[in-house]
């Protein structure tokens, strides 16, 4: 599988995208970790959105999803359907 180069968004990325947990997209205190984003919403405040996400390297095996509420200008997503 080819990977797309990563990019910033100021839109909620689609489901099905790889995105980049960090304290960057305003997520403190689990590291940083690309992810398969699994659902998004929109946050209450623009810029924000809430994303329900599993870590990559978790996908195969038993992945557990968690929610974050992250700062899109902080966020890097890979769109892996190009």
């Amino acid at each position: 599988m080819t990977r797309s180069t990563a990019h910033r968004t100021a839109k909620t990325p689609p489901a099905g995208s790889e995105v980049f947990i960090s304290p960057a997209a305003g997520v403190h205190g689990h590291g940083s970790f690309w992810a398969l984003l699994v659902s998004s919403t929109d946050g209450l405040v623009p810029g924000h959105a809430y994303v329900r996400v599993c870590r990559t390297e978790d996908v195969d095996g038993h992945a557990t999803v968690r929610t974050f509420y992250v700062r899109l200008s902080g966020l890097l997503v890979r769109d892996l359907s190009r």
